[in-house]
C-alpha cells in the first residue's frame, strides 16, 4: 500500500521556463486588435441579420415589439439610428486602439512554472484542512488512515501537508517539492477555476459600473435631458441600434465599463474577445429565446438600471418587471414635459418628448 501511495502522489522537480511571444489567433492581424475589432465585426454581423428578420418579418411571435402601433413610437429613423451606432463603434475602436499602442503579443511558455508555483500555494492552504476538521470534532488523522486504502487521494487532502501527512504517507514527502496530486488541482484551478472567476469579475464590474452610472442619468435631471433622453428616443429598437445613445453616455458608461472590466479582471486578449463579443446586448428588436428560456434570462425585463444581472436592481429596490407600470411612468414624465414646455435647442439636443424627468426607469 505504501508503493501505491508513493506512486500516486511522486513529487516533480522545479521546471525551468522561457518566454516566448503567443502567436496571433489570425496571421497578419496581433490578438490585441482582434480583441478591439472582433465585437464590431460580431455586432455588425448579428445587426445584419436581425435587420433581415426584421425586414422579412419572420418569427414575428419572439419580437419585443410585436405591435405596429409600438413602431410608431420612435424618434429616431432608421438612418439616424444607423449614423450613431457607428460612431458607437468608431469610438470604442479608437478608443480601443489608442490604450492597446505600444503593447506587444502575450508571452507563453511559462505555464509549468505557474503550475508549479500554484501547487505550492496549495500545498499550504492544505494545512488548513485539518485544522477546519478539528474545528468540528474530526481526528483528520484518523479519518485519514480510515480512508486511504480506499481513496488515497481524498486521504491525502484530509491529511494536509503538515506531519500529519508525514506519519500517515510516509513515501509521500513533506519537503517543497508539490506532490502529482497538488500539480493537478492547480492545473485544474490555472485552466478552469481562474478564468472563470476572472469573467465572474469581469461581469461584476460591468454590471456594477452601468447600474450605477445608468441611475445617475435618470436621478440627474441634466444629464438626463442632455445625454440619456437621446437613448430613449429609440423606443422599440431596431436590429441594429441596441447601442444608440449620446456620445458621452458611449464614452463613459458602455467603453468605460468595458475598459475598467478588463483591467481589474486582468483578461487577456483572448479573453477579451469573449467578453467583448459578450456585450452583443439583449436590445436587438428581435428575436427573442423560447418562453421557457424567459424564466432563465438573468434580466428579463428592459426597465430595470442594470444590463446583465438584476443584483443591484433587487438589493436596492429598483426592480421593475412590470412594462405596463412602466410604460405609465413614462407617459407621466412626458404630460410633465409638455406642461413645462420645450427647453431652448441649444441646451437640449433632442426633442421634446425624451426632455423627462429622471423619474421613470428604462435602459
Amino acid at each position: 500500500m505504501a508503493s501505491n501511495n508513493a506512486a500516486g502522489f511522486r513529487t516533480s522537480p522545479s521546471p525551468t521556463c522561457i518566454l516566448l511571444p503567443q502567436e496571433p489567433l489570425l496571421p497578419g492581424i496581433s490578438d490585441n486588435v482582434l480583441a478591439i475589432v472582433l465585437p464590431t465585426i460580431v455586432y455588425a454581423v448579428a445587426g445584419a441579420f436581425f435587420h433581415i428578420l426584421d425586414s422579412y418579418d419572420l418569427f414575428p411571435n419572439h419580437r419585443i415589439h410585436p405591435s405596429e402601433e409600438e413602431l410608431k413610437r420612435n424618434h429616431v429613423t432608421k438612418w439616424e439610428c444607423l449614423k450613431v451606432v457607428v460612431r458607437y463603434h468608431i469610438m470604442q475602436i479608437s478608443i480601443g486602439l489608442l490604450l492597446n499602442y505600444g503593447n506587444g503579443p502575450a508571452m507563453i511558455g511559462d505555464e509549468a512554472c505557474k503550475t508549479y508555483n500554484t501547487a505550492l500555494a496549495i500545498r499550504s492552504l492544505r494545512n488548513i484542512v485539518p485544522i477546519l476538521l478539528a474545528t468540528l470534532g474530526i481526528d483528520a488523522k484518523h479519518l485519514s488512515l480510515a480512508t486511504s486504502s480506499i481513496s488515497p487521494a481524498f486521504a491525502q487532502i484530509i491529511a494536509g501537508s503538515s506531519s500529519i501527512s508525514a506519519s500517515t504517507f510516509p513515501n509521500s514527502h513533506t519537503n517543497t517539492t508539490p506532490t502529482s496530486l497538488e500539480l493537478t488541482l492547480a492545473k485544474f484551478t490555472l485552466d478552469y477555476l481562474y478564468p472563470a472567476w476572472q469573467y465572474t469579475l469581469a461581469l461584476i464590474v460591468v454590471d456594477t459600473w452601468i447600474y450605477f452610472t445608468h441611475r445617475l442619468c435618470h436621478i440627474n435631471r441634466t444629464l438626463y435631458r442632455i445625454v440619456h433622453a437621446q437613448h430613449h428616443r429609440l423606443y422599440v429598437s431596431y436590429a441594429y441600434g441596441a447601442v444608440y445613445a449620446h456620445w458621452l453616455e458611449t464614452l463613459f458608461l458602455d467603453i468605460l465599463s468595458f475598459v475598467l472590466a478588463g483591467e481589474i479582471a486582468k483578461l487577456t486578449a483572448r479573453q477579451s474577445m469573449v467578453f467583448g463579443a459578450r456585450h452583443i446586448p439583449k436590445q436587438f428588436s428581435f428575436p427573442q429565446p423560447p418562453k421557457p428560456k424567459e424564466k432563465l434570462t438573468p434580466n428579463p425585463s428592459q426597465y430595470n438600471f442594470s444590463t446583465y444581472t438584476t443584483f443591484w436592481d433587487n438589493l436596492l429596490g429598483t426592480t421593475w418587471a412590470d412594462r405596463e407600470a412602466a410604460d405609465k411612468r413614462y407617459q407621466r414624465t412626458r404630460e410633465m414635459t409638455k406642461k413645462r414646455g420645450p427647453l431652448k435647442p441649444e441646451k437640449v439636443s433632442v426633442t421634446g418628448i425624451e426632455e423627462a424627468v429622471a423619474e421613470g426607469k428604462g435602459e
